[in-house]
C-alpha cells in the first residue's frame, strides 16, 4: 500500500454511508470525485453485490476516493487494487480504506502501467473515452472468466463504448441505461 500524508481535515469532513446487501456499510469520506451518491457509482456497486466476489481479485481504474474497492473489499474480495492519476483521491482513498478497517484495498498513485496482473474483476467508472482508450490494457489485465464493469459512459455515447469492445471480443452481459450514464457488464470471450 503507498503510504501517502494525509492532514487532520478528514475528520471535518461529512462520512456518507453505503449499505451493502450483506449488511456491511461502506463509509466514505466526502471528498474526490464523490462518495457513492452518482448514479454511475450506485450501478457499480449493485454490479460488484450480484458477484461473487469470495476470494477474487479486484481492480478499480480511477479509484478516485476508494468506493468501489472498499465496497468490493466488504463483499469478501481476496485482494482489491486501485490506482487514480489524482493524488488528493489517492489520500481520500487511503484514508477512507482506515475508517473502514480495510487493508486489502491497496491505492497506487499513477497510470496503469503502474499496475502488472490478472484480475478476476475489473471496475472502471472513468470518462467514455478514457475507457476506449483504455480497452487493450484491461483486456490484458482480465482472468479467464473474469468479468468487467464500465460505468461513467452518457448515454449518447454508450453505443460507441459497447461497440468498441464487443470489435476486440468482448460479450455485453448487462446493459443499464440510467438518467444521464449507462453502467456496462462484460465477459471475454476471447479468454473462454
Amino acid at each position: 500500500m503507498v503510504i501517502l500524508f494525509l492532514g487532520k481535515h478528514m475528520k471535518n469532513r461529512k462520512i456518507h454511508d453505503i449499505p451493502l446487501f450483506n449488511t456491511k456499510t461502506a463509509h466514505i469520506y466526502q471528498g474526490a470525485f464523490g462518495s457513492g451518491e452518482h448514479e454511475t457509482t450506485k450501478a457499480c456497486i449493485r454490479h460488484l453485490e450480484s458477484i461473487n466476489l469470495d476470494n477474487k481479485t479486484v481492480l478499480d481504474i480511477g479509484c478516485g476516493t476508494g468506493i468501489l474497492g472498499i465496497c468490493a473489499s466488504l463483499l469478501g474480495a481476496k485482494e482489491v487494487f486501485g490506482y487514480d492519476i489524482s493524488y488528493d483521491a489517492c489520500k481520500t482513498a487511503l484514508e477512507c480504506n482506515k475508517l473502514n478497517g480495510i487493508s486489502n484495498n491497496h491505492i497506487i498513485c499513477g497510470l496503469q502501467d503502474c499496475i502488472n496482473g490478472s484480475f478476476d474483476v475489473i471496475a472502471a467508472n472513468i470518462y467514455f473515452d478514457i475507457l476506449i482508450d483504455i480497452s487493450g490494457f484491461i483486456q490484458a489485465s482480465l482472468a479467464p472468466d473474469g468479468l468487467v464493469i464500465l460505468s461513467g459512459i452518457p448515454v449518447e455515447f454508450n453505443y460507441d463504448v459497447r461497440r468498441h469492445y464487443m470489435n476486440v471480443g468482448f460479450e455485453v452481459i448487462n446493459l443499464q441505461i440510467h438518467e444521464d450514464f449507462t453502467t456496462v457488464l462484460l465477459k471475454d470471450n476471447t479468454l473462454s
